[in-house]
């Protein structure tokens, strides 16, 4: 009798995550971290049965190997690397991944093939070219008697191949498409799923990582929320102020003076909509209504937060908003009859960005660092290093600017740190370069930052701009920063120098006599 074969995603129903012989399946993610946890703790701690797993990246430290080792030791499980960087097709591939254990095979039995990087496999240069080596991928698997599982990252896909795929995966026996939506959190939706007892539908779940770095499912809606009937599913609370002027609402819109008066009347919604504004609460008294409101009321309530008065939201502001239980945040600019239109469209939402963070930290990851404006290079990437590291947790993006001036201009002559007025704002400069950091700042609003940080364009001050987007690369650009060998100190001109810097010697004036010539040429004093 052959082995069940499973994903072994602890507390996921079997009905979706068992997999029988002779089938193809397909996991479409956009994160390596989950097929890593998949491939290297999940898959070889659940099953017995015979496998061979072939993927470009090794286990990483987070990973506890101890059942992918002894499966190994065994003989029982063969993990390989592919070679050379020309892929053949899918069904050759698995063919000669079916080879890899003969030496070890006994008889006829199931083996579990499982594949990463599947999208290196699968061609996409006709539309139906994916279509065609899926199919012959599962009338192999068929033929073989083997299970496939393909384990497939859409960030390597344009736009079309996307499509493409998401068209033949049809053919699969079984479909999940994973998101990362937190830190080490994840969606995972199933589309279809032919395991053990009767093919599963479309299911939806929230995933992370254990200690051990294997997948499993999150804490999920007590059964007491999850079970309440939805009767206000078109039922909209709102504050006055997130209407515009003398808007009147629409029908059954329920309006409130205040925040307290609307947190109040929606502690009992299930699958209501609630509308906040920024213009008339403080940053902390938002955030607790948003996470006040999604622990008590539960997933299927919508909460949105609109951007009204003088009262804008900085990225790290509306990511912690975001974290704590909102689906969406509307910008100022968002005119009231769209807003009313996206309402209605989010009303079958269901949130999905659960993050298991207490709300404590995730304030504190939020929050800009004190400093601002000049500091030494140490102290800067010290700094830098410490705010990245902590806004990570919740997916806040900030940019690191690294500027080469031009001639003449020397590194620390760029800089003006009267001009960062925003809090978390950085800036230092060693021997050749000068350094910018600005907290919670998109590449795309990278350019008007800039235009508030100098007088003049950055063509006129600099040969070259490098921009570093995300984490890691900010990381890599601080660590050559503190590898450089003895850099000078940073001198900021006299207009701009760091808050500790002693001003100029006072100097002593006294009066002098006006003179003049007169006429005949002679001095006079006057």
């Amino acid at each position: 009798m052959d082995s069940p074969i499973d994903l072994d995603i602890a507390n996921l129903p079997p009905a979706i995550t068992s997999m029988a012989p002779s089938c193809l399946y397909l996991v479409v993610c956009d994160s390596d971290a989950l097929i890593h946890g998949l491939l290297f703790v999940n898959l070889p701690g659940a099953n017995a049965t015979p496998a061979v797993f072939c993927c470009d990246q090794t286990p990483g430290r987070q990973h506890d190997t101890r059942w992918l080792d002894r499966r190994m030791l065994s003989g029982s499980l063969t993990l390989l690397s592919p070679k050379g960087s020309a892929r053949p097709a899918l069904t050759e591939c698995l063919e000669e991944l079916s080879h890899a254990r003969d030496p070890l095979r006994r008889g006829d039995e199931n083996e579990l093939l499982v594949l990463g990087n599947a999208e290196k496999y699968l061609g996409f240069d006709h539309p139906d070219a994916a279509s065609r080596e899926l199919r012959a991928a599962t009338q192999w698997a068929e033929e073989k008697r083997r299970c496939v599982l393909l384990l497939a990252n859409r960030q390597r896909l344009d736009m079309a191949a996307q499509a493409i795929l998401a068209k033949a995966a049809s053919l699969c026996a079984g479909l999940a498409l994973a998101q990362k939506i937190g830190a080490g959190v994840y969606s995972w939706q199933t589309e279809h799923w032919m395991g053990a007892g009767a093919a599963a539908e479309a299911q939806t779940h929230v995933l992370g990582h254990d200690v051990s770095g294997a997948l499993r499912l999150l804490r999920e809606e007590p059964d007491a929320l999850a079970a309440r009937p939805a009767l206000d599913l078109f039922l909209v609370h709102a504050t006055r102020a997130s209407l515009d002027g003398n808007t009147p609402p629409p029908p059954q819109w329920q309006l409130y003076d205040d925040l307290p008066a609307l947190t109040a009347a929606a502690g009992g919604a299930v699958a209501a909509t609630v509308l906040l504004d920024t213009g008339t609460s403080q940053r902390e008294t938002l955030a607790d209504a948003v996470s006040g409101l999604r622990r008590q009321c539960g997933s299927r309530l919508k909460i949105l937060v609109r951007e009204s008065g003088n009262r804008r939201l900085r990225r790290n502001e509306e990511q912690l908003l975001l974290q704590l239980g909102a689906n969406l945040v509307l910008p100022a600019e968002l005119r009231f009859a769209s807003a009313v239109s996206l309402i209605h469209a989010l009303q079958p939402a269901v949130y999905q960005r659960r993050n298991h963070l207490e709300p404590q930290i995730l304030r504190n990851a939020s929050l800009p660092p004190t400093d601002r404006g000049y500091l030494p290079p140490a102290r800067f990437a010290e700094m830098v290093r410490k705010t990245v590291q902590r806004s990570g947790a919740i997916q806040i993006s900030s940019t690191l600017v690294i500027l080469s001036p031009a001639g003449g201009i020397r590194p620390w002559e760029m800089l003006a740190p009267d001009r960062f007025r925003r809090t978390g704002d950085l800036c230092t400069a060693d021997t050749l370069q000068a350094y910018l950091f600005l907290f919670a700042c998109g590449e795309a609003d990278v350019p008007a930052a800039l235009r508030n940080q100098f007088r003049l364009p950055v063509t006129d001050l600099a040969d070259s701009a490098t921009r570093c987007p995300d984490n890691a690369s900010i990381l890599q650009a601080l660590t050559r920063l503190e590898n450089q060998p003895n850099p000078s100190p940073p001198r900021p001109r006299d207009g701009a120098r760091a808050a500790s810097a002693k001003g100029p010697a006072r100097v002593a004036l006294r009066r002098l006599p006006l003179r003049r010539r007169d006429k005949d040429g002679e001095t006079i004093d006057v």
